[in-house]
């Protein structure tokens, strides 16, 4: 059995395959919740408290089990910033073990899922050519998000494929995700995810992606594929009327087009595609918000519930982290400590995680935690950069830059939302980008 498993990790096409699954269990979170007491600590059923087994879980292991653990040490060759998060996350396991054992045992294990995600998309993309078969998948997957968030948006329903992971969307229920218009309120588009704002992560990914593919086309039929796909992303993203994801999308198109036009030169016969590229994606953009105008107007103020509900949960996250800086309050716990630090009586619905990724870090984990994370995070961003600065390959360098370019939306989009530490799809999304790049980097980090 072991030297079969082994003859399966020299199999391309089977690893492709397992890659194909993977990648489409993500954007289908299938799944079985586990009721328990648990699942109503808030005072009514909160995800934030529930144990879910994915689809993905379970493809990702397999994956795991069958192509990177048979490698032995190889596959645990991890670097000194992922062995300290390791570490850092046991001892405040053990610390914090107590009450709520049940709850911190299955978000060590979410920590450990997440490790498993990166060492399996580093190992995969060092030793396989499959790195433009992700790509488009990734890119072709997010069109089909796409088209359904503009239906659900359209429709202002579900379009009712709720095996696959869909919402029970309507604009009468209470929790789904909305805009006002006009004095009528709006659903937001959520594609097969938990809110739009996780969808819109994906999105902008996919977006940069399809302009990283269009840019990298020779022929025709590529470039009307990658070019459509590249305006129904745009749409799709503008459905989700996520503000946050729109200027991380503008930092994308800044860092990726600015350094391409500016390694280039203006005057280059070269810069002809890019600049072209570059138009297009602009107006892709502008007729998407020309489209939604009206609804977009809804969402340019800065004063809103959203702003002050994010205020909130921020501030009672770092009295949190104040209060317990070493280990923090213990792993999937901050929303069941948000009365107690707010010192307000909050209803089931209003105790959400803290709306920012490195305070219900420093919340959940610990100072020396959310340190640890940053510092994986800058670790593989410096690291890439000093590849780009070192690599002839103008091939390399435009796909390390795209890299570059998505990490970076990362971390703008961790400064408004939980989405990346809460919410399985974006937790693997960020984990299995991080994979990706370290094995693009060729070292240890």
């Amino acid at each position: 059995m072991y030297n079969y498993i082994i003859n399966l990790r020299n199999s391309q096409k089977f690893t492709k395959i397992l890659l194909f699954l993977l990648v489409l269990s993500i954007f289908i979170p299938i799944r079985n919740v586990f009721l328990s007491s648990q699942s109503y600590l808030t005072g009514d059923y909160s995800d934030f408290t529930s144990i879910s087994l994915y689809l993905s879980d379970i493809l990702l292991f397999t994956t795991w089990f069958l192509l990177i653990l048979p490698r032995g040490r190889a596959s645990h060759h991890v670097g000194r910033p992922i062995k300290l998060l390791i570490l850092w996350v046991f001892l405040g396991f053990l610390i914090n073990f107590g009450l709520y054992k049940g709850l911190n045992t299955y978000f060590l294990f979410k920590w450990l899922e997440l490790i498993v995600a990166y060492e399996t998309f580093r190992l995969i993309f060092r030793e396989t050519g499959l790195k433009m078969s992700f790509f488009k998948l990734f890119a072709w997957f997010c069109g089909i998000q796409s088209v359904l968030a503009i239906i659900q948006f359209c429709t202002q329903t579900s379009v009712g494929i709720y095996k696959l992971g869909e919402s029970h969307l309507s604009p009468l229920i209470l929790g789904v995700a909305k805009i006002v218009s006009g004095g009528t309120t709006y659903i937001r588009g959520y594609g097969t995810f938990p809110h739009p704002n996780a969808l819109s992560a994906f999105l902008v990914v996919g977006i940069l992606i399809s302009i990283y593919l269009l840019l990298n086309s020779a022929k025709t039929r590529s470039k009307i594929t990658y070019a459509t796909i590249l305006f129904v992303n745009t749409l799709g993203l503008t459905v989700t009327f996520s503000r946050g994801a729109y200027l991380a999308l503008a930092l994308g198109l800044i860092i990726f087009f600015g350094f391409l036009f500016s390694s280039r030169g203006e005057s280059s016969k070269e810069d002809s595609p890019l600049a072209k590229l570059l138009i297009f994606s602009l107006l892709s953009i502008a007729v998407s918000f020309l489209i939604f105008k009206p609804f977009l107007i809804s969402r340019a103020e800065f004063s809103d519930s959203s702003f002050i509900e994010r205020k909130f949960y921020n501030e009672t996250g770092l009295k949190m982290a104040k209060n317990n800086p070493i280990f923090g309050v213990g792993m999937g716990e901050s929303v069941l400590h948000m009365e107690q630090y707010s010192g307000l009586r909050l209803e089931p619905w209003e105790k959400q995680p803290p709306h920012n990724y490195f305070i219900i870090a420093a919340a959940e984990l610990g100072i020396g935690g959310a340190l640890i994370l940053l510092w994986i995070f800058l670790s593989h961003f410096w690291g890439l950069i000093k590849k780009i600065k070192s690599e002839v390959n103008p091939g390399l360098v435009t796909f390390h830059l795209l890299l570059v370019t998505v990490l970076a939306t990362f971390l703008l989009l961790m400064q408004f939302d939980h989405y990346f530490y809460t919410l399985q799809q974006t937790q693997l999304l960020l984990w299995m980008i991080l994979g990706i790049i370290s094995a693009e980097m060729n070292e240890k980090q």
